[in-house]
């Protein structure tokens, strides 16, 4: 039976040769002239998105503005530039949950929460998709993600983010104090 199922399909017209079908049909080919979108062909033939955040902790103080960097780009070099989806989140503390703060397509972003009003992308170079946050907070100190995705594929970088200053001190302090004696004063 199953010898006989088999036979037909290999008659198929198209069908002979063809790598593993899940859905979509890839090809090898060096010819291959199915530009689509062109996520599959580039896939496949080895270009890489790369993101990149510093290494190191950035410091900063209450009230201040930050620009957390993030910069991608495609190894070997794109010709033709892509549109991406950019998203940033905050890594939770403690097991609370991660925060969004912002998703952008292109120019159009939205942001989220706490930080509604307080964060823009910094696009002023081709693949810089680093996250400027003003008036900051004590409770914005983290790490934070950013993530670039195009099609399939996405790849992201983490940036450490601490405040320091006598505000921040006093601040956390005070927050800490009245959190351990039930806000009692205050």
């Amino acid at each position: 039976m199953g010898l006989l199922l088999l036979v037909p399909l290999l008659l198929l017209p198209g069908s002979y040769g063809l790598p593993f079908y899940n859905g979509f049909y890839y090809s090898n080919s060096a010819n291959d002239q199915n530009l689509g979108n062109g996520h599959g062909k580039d896939l496949l033939n080895g270009v890489k998105l790369v993101v990149e955040t510093p290494e190191e902790t950035l410091f900063t103080y209450q009230g201040a503005s930050v620009i957390l960097p993030c910069r991608y780009r495609y190894e070997p070099a794109l010709v033709s530039p892509r549109r991406v989806r950019v998203k940033w989140w905050k890594l939770s503390e403690n097991g609370a949950p991660e925060k969004d703060v912002l998703v952008a397509i292109g120019l159009r972003h939205r942001s989220f929460g706490d930080y509604q009003g307080r964060v823009h992308l910094r696009q002023d170079k081709e693949h810089d998709v680093s996250l400027e946050i003003q008036d900051l907070r004590l409770e914005d100190y983290g790490r934070y993600r950013c993530e670039v995705i195009d099609g399939l594929e996405d790849e992201s970088g983490l940036v450490e983010l601490e405040l320091r200053g006598w505000g921040c001190v006093s601040s956390h302090l005070s927050h800490m104090l009245g959190r351990q004696f039930g806000d009692r004063g205050r």
